[in-house]
């Protein structure tokens, strides 16, 4: 099983999340983590630690280049793409190892959220028009083949356009409904340092990575929708959440500086997006010029 297998694991400001995560990986597998925050003490701590992990270090290159750059160090017919705050279950990788080994190809396979257990399927492996993104399985040849994650996506909508292109290349996708995991939620919370899988050192840098997640969300939303249904559609499409977006950045104006800012940043990934520009906002708390 682990000569077929290697784990990928994007991270960003995950430190606590990603030692959690291997104390549960078995260790027969390989992992490679993508460190994009640059976390030189969280790499010595993990290599020093597990024989059986590779750490590479990156300035916030994205998850979509992340999990791209990942893939060229893979030496295993397949891999699984994990998030920091997914939890898998006994026997998860073993039986999607199992399930992908009776497939001649496909795009992508994933196992099913641990609340739907009780549904019943009348399969254990079922075509859907869409993987969950806190774990994907691929085989690696394939996505080599397709070139990976559009790298112009620098966060959201990667996972949307990759099983587009899977969908174009008659390349179907599967769940195998008797395998398990779950995803973490944050609850919001103004005064917590955690989003999402992120922890952050203060509210600042919090603050600034949610204003830029907002930017990327619009960014990437309409480019995605230019590339697949042409510029007219995707404008229309987009037109109304936009023009939303500014009734409620004047209003947030009065009482909000929070929500004035998230929902100009908005405004602004999406105007970015339809002149053309590339996805180019970053935190201000991000590491500079490292490659």
């Amino acid at each position: 099983m682990q000569s077929l297998l290697t784990i990928v694991i994007p991270s960003y400001r995950s430190e606590k999340l990603i030692l959690s995560h291997l104390k549960r990986i078995p260790s027969k597998y390989r992992i490679i983590i993508i460190e994009n925050s640059y976390n030189k003490s969280l790499k010595k701590k993990i290599e020093k630690t597990y024989n059986n992990c590779d750490v590479f270090l990156k300035k916030n290159i994205g998850f979509g280049r992340a999990v791209n750059y990942a893939s060229k160090k893979v030496n295993t017919k397949y891999f699984v793409v994990l998030n920091p705050d997914t939890t898998i279950y006994q026997n998860t990788l073993k039986i999607l190892i199992n399930s992908a080994n009776k497939i001649d190809k496909f795009g992508a396979i994933g196992p099913i959220d641990l609340k739907f257990r009780k549904n019943k399927y009348k399969k254990n492996v079922i075509e859907s028009d869409i993987i969950h993104g806190p774990i994907m399985f691929f085989q690696t040849k394939t996505f080599i083949t397709l070139k990976g994650f559009d790298k112009n996506f620098f966060l959201y909508y990667e996972e949307n356009d990759f099983f587009k292109r899977c969908n174009i290349a008659n390349l179907k996708l599967y769940l195998v409904t008797n395998s398990f995991y779950s995803h973490t939620i944050t609850k919001k919370n103004d005064k917590s340092l955690k989003l999402h899988s992120t922890t952050f050192s203060n509210i600042k840098e919090k603050n600034s990575t949610y204003y830029v997640g907002g930017w990327h969300g619009q960014w990437s939303k309409f480019y995605y929708l230019n590339k697949y249904n042409g510029f007219i559609k995707a404008l229309l499409e987009c037109l109304p959440q936009v023009i939303l977006t500014i009734l409620q950045m004047f209003l947030c104006f009065f009482y909000n500086h929070k929500k004035f800012k998230f929902k100009y940043y908005k405004l602004e990934g999406f105007f970015c997006s339809l002149v053309g520009l590339t996805s180019f906002k970053r935190s201000i708390y991000d590491k500079k010029n490292i490659f």
